[in-house]
């Protein structure tokens, strides 16, 4: 979240989980894949309206970092993908990536918009609209605004970022 200075700041929140479903089963544990009902102590109307729809959970300490910018390799399509052409017109190219752009990152299920700060070659240095708890090496999708509408136009891998400082658990 963005503090008056414009800074941003990460506030996490510390819970107790208390239950784990699956359906109608309870759980004794949670593995990947599916969907995983988490019984916390949280005040519920923190997730009210999906607020917290893309936040990570995990146990104290063993969470990756919260980055706001991150350096990444990034690889363009050749052709737009989506975009409606008529006739025997082909799909338009996707030009390369400009200073000041504005893009739409995806990583795992967080998707937040981003500033192209620099670009080299393959590398851009983007500036994220909102905070994202990511790791080295983790790749994302690249997406731009046509007409009204995002779309995919690349992907990426994340090789350095500037990282947030996560105030420690306070039990």
């Amino acid at each position: 979240m963005r503090v008056g200075t414009g800074n941003i700041k990460c506030t996490p929140i510390y819970l107790r989980i208390v239950s784990l479903f699956a359906e109608q089963n309870e759980l004794q544990f949670a593995v990947p894949g599916g969907f995983t009902g988490v019984g916390t102590t949280m005040d519920p109307t923190l997730t009210r309206a999906d607020r917290l729809f893309s936040q990570v959970l995990g146990e104290v300490g063993s969470l990756p970092d919260v980055f706001i910018e991150l350096e990444v390799n990034f690889f363009l399509l050749r052709r737009l993908l989506g975009v409606r052409t008529s006739g025997t017109e082909r799909a338009s190219r996707v030009s390369k990536l400009a200073n000041a752009e504005i893009l739409m990152v995806n990583i795992g299920s967080m998707s937040t918009g981003s500033r192209v700060v620099a670009v080299k070659n393959d590398l851009a240095k983007l500036q994220l609209t909102s905070s994202g708890c990511t790791s080295k090496g983790k790749k994302l999708a690249l997406s731009r605004r046509i007409e009204k509408h995002w779309h995919l136009i690349g992907w990426g891998m994340i090789q350095a970022g500037t990282t947030l400082d996560v105030p420690p658990c306070p039990l």
